[in-house]
């Protein structure tokens, strides 16, 4: 083996990887963003929203990302949209992530006990006040961890942008096989660079759990010992 061959393709290795690195970027923000409307309307809304956000989360979660990935390259020119490679494989990792964070957010969301909402109520505190400062705050707490860890999942999933001709890190080493007939040392290359890169996800994670917690959040959303035992004593 000639690790040597790593050195020679370094700046195609590093376009690759910044590639692979703004793709999960991108779906890392935008997913949990669209999610929390879709998460917050099933929970919140009205009672017929329930079932298209019902719907919509089982089928992301139900139908591959790479058939979601081919029907936004191959199938929405068939029907007369075309878009970039680039923006296709966005689309279709963001809207396949969004239906597992649908699932993680709704979960942070009934997490908060049911008293807190007879405590507002009785409070007199509006519903659209009382989800900005006490749910949500509460809820996102219990949400962290598993959208960071269904983040290191969209990093993987990034690889599946290759098979649209996306320039990303999979893309970039399966070229460089083809090109150079040295797969072990690439492929390790490649391995060794996912491995960092969910390494600084898992890091992150860590920070975020260490700094954002429950008694943090609550003193963020005004949610003090006080007021609770005020509004629990005007509750009864």
């Amino acid at each position: 083996m000639n690790f040597g061959v790593i050195l020679e393709y370094v700046p195609v290795i590093l376009k690759g990887t910044l590639a692979t690195v703004l793709l999960m970027c991108v779906v890392g923000a935008l997913a949990p963003l669209l999610a929390l409307p879709l998460a917050l309307a099933r929970e919140y809304g009205p009672h017929w929203a329930r079932y298209p956000v019902n719907f919509f989360s089982w089928m992301m979660r139900a139908v591959p990302t790479l058939v979601l990935l081919y029907f936004a390259y191959f199938g929405l020119p068939a029907l007369g949209v075309y878009l970039p490679a680039t923006v296709s494989a966005l689309i279709a990792l963001v809207i396949s992530a969004m239906g597992y964070n649908i699932e993680f957010i709704t979960a942070g969301l009934r997490s908060v006990h049911p008293q807190q909402f007879e405590a507002c109520r009785a409070l007199g505190m509006p519903r659209t006040t009382m989800i900005r400062r006490i749910v949500l705050p509460q809820a996102m707490a219990v949400t962290f961890p598993p959208l960071f860890s269904n983040l290191t999942l969209n990093l993987k999933g990034t690889s599946l942008a290759s098979m649209v001709a996306v320039p990303e890190l999979t893309g970039v080493i399966s070229g460089l096989i083809s090109e150079t007939y040295r797969p072990i040392e690439l492929l390790c290359c490649a391995g060794v660079i996912y491995l960092l890169l969910n390494s600084a996800i898992l890091w992150l994670q860590a920070q975020m759990e260490r700094r954002v917690d429950v008694k943090w959040l609550a003193e963020q959303s005004d949610l003090k010992p006080a007021n609770l035992k005020t509004a629990d004593a005007a509750a009864k």
